[in-house]
């Protein structure tokens, strides 16, 4: 049948190739991958319809028949030997043949008929006055799990016996049974149940989940390990356990249920960046983004990948966890476990969610009547200031010729009204559809799974959306009981409308022309054209950002093939291959009808990115029993990987028609167009292994090595080595711990190691740049000139860490937690050294510097209340680090306020002291005015007798701790430190019957951001160009309002460079909240073995004193706004 059906797909697919041509690459991928997914399924829906039978037998009873059934199958037979006469003699002879013909054989004319359900077969007599004898009796029951669902297909059986019955969709079993029977209950995944029937008729089971079955394995590099048995600091998320949302982003998922996992995200754009940092941003100048490993191929994007084909996360912290990945693993690794077919029957899934979004802190900007009142009363202000009339000095103002600006009349202020709202002409609700369809089953011998997905994404800002296809299928097949190999293909479509500023494809532009727009302006013009700003004319019109095209288009694949041989008992060979590609292309286009394109007479831009990523890798694992309770286990592995990165660029502008948009750059103007192109090819090579070795599960070891060799770095110091052991003590199986009740789990882990970082792009080479044009006599001739310096010596970044953990549980595990702390020193930090200043090229990059990182972390939960009807379990994480300088690169040249042990991530400025008053004299400050930033004179430089400065050993002036009357460099501390002092997240889950609810918080407690979105918006030049101001501006000192908050802006010195726009950023989100209710098994008549319906909320509140718009996405005025998200799905298993 298989091969019939693998036949009839050759012919579909030569048929129809033509056609399909025709069809976008990926669907016609995805069309293939599902036609050959549909042939599979077909062969494998049904074990009883695949399984083909040979029975040769002659005078043998039907007892011995069927046991030779049983031998060539996985078939189980149930039936009562009191009504099923198993001694009677058949012949049976076939070839080929399927359970249903040799069973029709065997009991042709006998009045005795079969069911099948899977593979247990169930026999029972039509004859309805058969004598059962008097000893036998009916006993009915059911079967629960704890939760109060019935488990259908459970098996009962009378112990000892072939007599036995599964249980029906509703969990009922009914069965015949001697009076001296002992029933046994079993399924699989919970513990067996036996009871003695003597004289009761009616029973009920409830099944326990199998704690041995069930425990959690927790993959790692190149394997997986039982959680109790880890010795490394692993977090382990099981996606099935994540609330589900609108969103297909894996970050966005895990923000906040991670300890030590800082994610922040750089844009609330639909398809926005997100910055994952594990354990701290030690590194200077090298990436700090942890190695994304999805399915054991190192690289991937985990963004890529649809969280509903995700069975679990794993996020490796310490050095013993991340050493096997050796060079990349500097950062913290962060691994995707998909899923994966299961045997058994056709189980199809289907997700789907409907959500809308709104802003979540809408800008509150100035009406135009207010604008137009507070315009004229700055510009008042103004001339009083540049003239130096009171209380900006003693000029007598009738002495002064010029005149205040009147910028608007009084009739302009009489008829002033709100002729266009920006933000909402520009704005819209947010509309996120998200569909997902799952189908996985397998034979005794083949597993398989397709799932296919579909995100698409309005953004609340007009130009803004994000719409992803996305396809996967796995298979693995079991071709002997030595061999194993499978294959996975997944592929994503990506198309992304970004929106653009005038010189950059930033999330900018639109969102600061709308707040600054005034109200007062409309749309168009008489010749309806976009109306400029007169005032502001660099500034295009909000509106007319909805004319330009900047789309992205990205396509992705992912194939993945193992194969799996185990040679004897003990030793298992595992060698894989894979390819990551994507092509990116990036298509921009601004047309005459708004600005920049006007200015440029139309602008088009294209780009394309290609990336292959190739992988070959091989384990061979060892495991040996050396004698009792010591296990060993040796893994020795090789690695192989090569990327290939391709850019080319063109662009154009001075076109005569906007018609040809992008598709003919050549239309432009002769002079006019850019190109662009390049090629970096990257290499690595590695062999790796790791030792554990495991006394009574009681006391563990880990030794792990891995050998890296790049071409990145010189001939000098290609390969790094990067070697790692842990211990963990499982004090909870000592004897002594038997005795006691309270603890029950403890586990104490050390470990200590090193990794690399090598993400620092091609800065070792040397090369040439092109682009420098010479002329010889009269003509012009292309040139190339030294651009960088090569250096031989140059390697691997390596971070050295020690980690110490403990793993808890208390009451049967009714609370359970761990703790980490952990101490990471970064050395050979890569930067940039000086080479001298007659050298053509003035830097090289060099390994300079060390920083240190610490820090704790702690995770518990909790299971509150547990009874038959109600359940309420609590997650809580905390994490808290610092980073901080430990070596400085002896070739840089350090400010006076620095020092060598100086934290990371800090703004440097001036103390405030409020604002200058009327009549306040400021000595350090005389040609401050009123209304100005005071800025404390906190210290001055130390000097010798003659006055001169007394300098350090570096040549730099020196710190004398004490005020010397002006504001200078030696006033100048830490303003703003950006990394919380704590982050931590909090979750409930309560069930009750079928509803659950869920919600999740997390949030920062002791960072400082500074609020650039205030102090760009309050400045004096927003009323000289005519921009709209917040309602803050209210608050703006000046003589007639002495009693101001904010700054008048008049005077600029030091108005950037101060805290006084430096805020607390501690904040508490709701980032979801979840309610569910799952219909019982039996509501649609069993149709579906799964059927929940849910409602869910995101970002409903943030409690912060924060002023600007979020303290996580406010990183300027133009940010894109975040949102509140609003959901509606389904969850359907058939």
């Amino acid at each position: 049948m298989q091969n019939y059906l693998c036949t009839q797909l050759f012919w579909v697919v030569k048929t129809h190739w033509l056609t399909l041509k025709k069809i976008p690459l990926f669907m016609r991928l995805f069309i293939i991958m599902f036609l050959f997914a549909v042939g599979v399924m077909r062969a494998a829906d049904s074990y009883s319809q695949n399984v083909l039978l040979d029975i040769e037998v002659q005078n043998q009873t039907i007892e011995k028949v069927l046991g030779e059934i049983e031998k060539q199958s996985e078939f189980t037979f149930f039936y009562n030997d009191k009504q099923i006469n198993v001694n009677r003699l058949v012949s049976v002879t076939v070839t080929k043949e399927t359970i249903f013909k040799v069973l029709d054989k065997i009991f042709k004319d006998t009045g005795i008929s079969y069911s099948i359900l899977d593979k247990s077969i169930i026999l029972s007599n039509r004859k309805e006055n058969i004598n059962v004898g008097l000893e036998n009796k009916k006993i009915n029951g059911t079967v629960f799990d704890a939760k109060g669902e019935p488990i259908i297909g459970a098996n009962v059986r009378v112990k000892g016996s072939t007599l036995g019955t599964i249980t029906d969709l509703d969990g009922v079993f009914s069965l015949d049974v001697p009076e001296n029977a002992i029933l046994e209950v079993s399924y699989i995944g919970y513990e067996s149940q036996t009871v003695h029937v003597a004289d009761k008729t009616q029973f009920s089971f409830i099944l326990k989940e199998d704690t041995e079955v069930l425990e959690d394995v927790v993959v790692i590099g190149y394997g997986s390990v039982k959680k109790s048995n880890l010795t490394g600091a692993v977090a382990s998320v099981k996606m099935e356990e994540v609330p589900q949302t609108a969103t297909t982003e894996v970050s966005n998922l895990l923000i906040g249920r991670v300890p030590g996992l800082s994610i922040r995200q750089n844009s609330a754009a639909p398809d926005g960046d997100y910055k994952m940092v594990i354990r701290g941003s030690a590194s200077t100048n090298a990436e700090n983004i942890p190695l994304y490993v999805i399915d054991g191929f190192p690289g991937g994007d985990i963004n890529a990948v649809n969280p509903n084909d995700i069975e679990s996360i794993e996020v490796l912290k310490d050095a013993s966890s991340t050493s096997i990945y050796g060079a990349r693993a500097a950062n913290g690794v962060i691994l995707v476990t998909t899923k994966r077919g299961k045997q058994g029957k056709v189980n199809i899934n289907f997700k789907a969610n409907a959500s809308f979004q709104t802003m979540a802190n809408p800008y509150d900007m100035m009406d135009a009547k207010e604008y137009m009142q507070m315009s004229n009363d700055f510009f008042i202000e103004d001339w009083k200031y540049n003239n130096k009339i009171y209380p900006y000095g003693n000029v007598d103002p009738n002495t002064v010729t010029s005149k205040p600006k009147i910028a608007f009349t009084d009739d302009q202020l009489k008829n002033a009204r709100n002729v266009t709202d920006w933000f909402d002409e520009v704005t819209r609700t947010g509309i996120i559809n998200n569909e997902s369809l799952s189908i996985n089953g397998g034979s005794d011998n083949s597993r398989y799974l397709l799932s296919l997905g579909h995100f698409g994404q309005k953004g609340v800002v007009y130009n803004s959306g994000s719409e992803k296809f996305m396809g996967r299928l796995s298979m693995e097949v079991d071709l002997a009981k030595w061999l194993t190999t499978g294959m996975s293909v997944s592929g994503t479509q990506i198309s992304n409308d970004k929106l653009v500023s005038a010189s950059s494809d930033s999330q900018a532009g639109v969102i600061s022309d709308a707040l600054l727009y005034p109200k007062y302006l409309s749309i168009f013009d008489d010749e309806g054209k976009y109306l400029i700003n007169p005032d502001h004319p660099n500034h295009a019109n909000p509106v007319s950002w909805k004319e330009i095209t900047n789309e992205t288009i990205t396509n992705r694949y992912l194939i993945n093939n193992f194969w799996n041989v185990t040679l004897t008992k003990e030793l298992v060979f595992r060698m894989s291959w894979g390819v990551n590609s994507s092509f990116a292309r990036t298509n921009q286009y601004y047309p005459k009808t708004m600005l920049t394109g006007y200015e440029a007479n139309s602008k088009a831009y294209t780009k394309e990115l290609r990336k292959n990523d190739y992988l070959l890798d091989a384990t061979l694992t060892y495991t040996k029993d050396l004698f009792k309770g010591h296990t060993l286990k040796v893994m020795a592995g090789y690695a192989y990987q090569k990327f290939i990165e391709e850019y080319i660029e063109a662009g154009n502008s001075d076109f005569l028609t906007d018609a040809f948009g992008v598709n003919n750059l050549n239309a432009g103007g002769d002079l006019t167009k850019t190109v662009g192109s390049s090629k970096t090819v990257t290499k690595y090579l590695s062999y790796f292994g790791r030792i554990n070795y495991d006394i009574s599960d009681k006391y563990l070891f880990t030794f792990t090595l891995r050998a890296d060799g790049s071409d990145r770095f010189g001939k000098d110091n290609r390969f790094g080595f990067f070697p790692s052991g842990a211990f963990a003590w499982r004090v909870i199986e000592e004897e002594f711990m038997k005795r006691q009740s309270v603890l029950s789990n403890l586990k104490l882990r050390l470990s200590i190691g090193q990794t690399g970082n090598a993400e620092i792009g091609g800065n070792t080479y040397g090369y040439y740049g092109t682009g420098y044009n010479y002329v010889f006599g009269n003509a012009v001739v292309n040139g190339v000139a030294e651009k960088q310096l090569a250096n031989r010596k140059l390697k691997w970044e390596t971070t050295t860490e020690w980690n110490v953990g403990l793993d808890f549980g208390f009451f049967n595990n009714r609370l359970t937690g761990s703790f980490e702390y952990f101490n990471k020193i970064v050395s050979d930090l890569l930067d940039k050294r000086n080479v001298g200043s007659y050298y053509p090229v003035s830097e090289v990059a060099d390994n300079l510097g060390e920083t240190q990182s610490s820090g704790v972390e702690l995770q518990l939960s909790s299971v509150n209340i547990r009874t038959k009807d109600f359940q309420w379990s609590t997650d809580l994480n905390l994490s808290s680090y610092k980073d901080r300088w430990r070596k400085r690169n002896p070739y840089t040249i350090l400010s006076v306020y620095n020092t060598t042990t100086d934290p990371l991530h800090v703004k440097w400025g001036y103390v405030s002291d409020g604002i200058i008053q009327i009549g306040e004299n400021v000595p350090h400050m005389s040609d401050a005015a009123p209304g100005s930033i005071k800025i404390k004179d906190l210290n001055g430089w130390l000097k010798d007798a003659n006055g001169d400065y007394i300098l350090d050993k570096d040549g730099r002036k020196q710190l004398s701790g004490e005020s010397d009357g002006m504001i200078d460099d030696a006033d100048k501390v830490i303003i703003c430190r950006e990394t919380p002092d704590l982050s931590f997240g909090i979750g409930n889950t309560l069930n009750y019957k079928n509803w659950d609810l869920s919600f999740f918080f997390y949030g920062e407690i002791g960072r400082e951001l500074y609020n650039n979105t205030r102090s760009q918006f309050l400045k004096a030049e927003r009323f000289r160009y005519s921009d709209n101001v917040p309602t803050d501006a209210r608050d703006r000192w000046s003589s007639t309002n002495p009693e101001g908050k904010y700054p008048s802006g008049l005077y600029t010195k030091y108005y950037n460079d101060t805290d006084f726009w430096v805020e607390p950023a501690d904040f508490v989100r709701l980032k979801n909240i979840t309610l569910g209710y799952t219909f019982p098994k039996k509501a649609f008549g069993g149709i579906f073995s799964n059927a929940r319906l849910f409602v869910d909320a995101q970002n409903l509140f943030c409690i912060t004193n924060y002023t600007g718009a979020d303290p996580e996405t406010d990183n300027s005025y133009s940010s894109y706004p975040n949102q509140r998200t609003f959901s509606f799905g389904i969850d359907l298993t058939f």
